[in-house]
């Protein structure tokens, strides 16, 4: 059985009225099971993407398969595979917690008794039980976001699209709502898209991550990877007890690979991919040289200086 939930070949979509090709030739795989970030600054295409994902939006040319299969945007099986959780919350005001979802798994047509389990199984994971009789109107803006998502997982979708839910959540919601969407994505393999202009989020969560610009898919990979190859590496600063000639700098650079060695005054300054593995190698040779080390900093790099490397841009908000 494929491991690819979603096949993206060579999709495009124009607009007609200015011209504008807002995808372009985008070819993708997305996998079973894995949590994908989506990054890209304002107009880099990402949300006619997702648009055309859950079927809101036509393409010009190419196609897409879920699961191996071409659905009609209109069809129902593409509405019950595909959850989407939009930027703006979507709810009834009027109605409580526990009616909006009631309301969303009635159109989905999910039996009394099932629905009523899923629902009481929402509430409970995304602790949302003791607010279930609060019209939506009077949540906080984090339990809003909790009702948006539990809106979009109510119907049990194989596939969830996320478009900014982290925005405005406090970091103890959104710890634990990484935890929460890891363990959906790894049951029954299914599948999560991200779309965030929080870099932060899309590194801790993302198996694999997306950039995106001017419609073209830039790169895909493990964040790490990504930062492997694309970053400009991370920085390890020293400080050390007394002062050192180049002797010393000599002799870290020909005992550790691939590194850039800078110094001022008492501190030295090392740029390098993955820091953490040869920091044993660059303090035993300082020790040797009879230097103590005072103080030590790693500024680890970032998905950010992998994304201004590809797009020249900064995420814009």
């Amino acid at each position: 059985m494929s491991k690819t939930a979603i096949q993206i070949q060579n999709l495009s979509k124009v607009y007609t009225t200015n011209n504008t090709k807002a995808v372009d030739s985008l070819d993708l795989d997305i996998y079973k099971g894995e949590i994908f970030g989506l990054l890209g600054p304002n107009g880099a295409g990402k949300t006619t993407l997702i648009r055309m994902l859950v079927g809101l939006l036509k393409s010009s040319s190419g196609q897409i398969l879920f699961n191996g299969e071409e659905l009609n945007v209109n069809s129902s099986k593409l509405k019950n595979l595909i959850g989407y959780v939009p930027q703006v919350a979507a709810f009834w005001d009027n109605l409580t917690v526990y009616e909006n979802l009631n309301v969303i798994g009635t159109i989905y047509k999910i039996p009394s008794k099932e629905l009523k389990e899923r629902i009481n199984h929402l509430l409970e994971g995304l602790y949302l039980t003791d607010h279930k009789k609060k019209l939506a109107s009077k949540l906080s803006g984090g339990m809003q976001r909790r009702l948006n998502l539990a809106m979009g997982m109510v119907h049990n979708p194989q596939i969830l699209l996320l478009d900014e839910v982290f925005v405005g959540l406090d970091p103890q919601t959104r710890n634990y709502l990484y935890d929460y969407l890891r363990d959906f994505a790894s049951t029954k393999d299914r599948t999560i898209i991200i779309t965030s202009h929080l870099m932060e989020i899309v590194d801790a969560l993302s198996d694999r991550v997306g950039i995106l610009d001017l419609g073209k898919m830039l790169a895909t990979d493990t964040p790490e990877n990504l930062k492997n190859t694309h970053g400009k590496g991370d920085i390890l600063q020293l400080e050390i007890d007394k002062e050192f000639d180049e002797t010393l700098i000599s002799k870290i650079d020909k005992s550790v690979t691939d590194i850039t060695v800078e110094t001022k005054d008492q501190t030295i300054s090392i740029k390098t991919l993955n820091a953490i593995s040869k920091m044993p190698e660059i303090l035993n040779v300082i020790e040797e040289e009879g230097f103590t080390i005072q103080d030590v900093k790693l500024t680890k790099q970032s998905l950010e200086t992998v994304f201004i490397s590809l797009t020249g841009k900064e995420l814009r908000v």
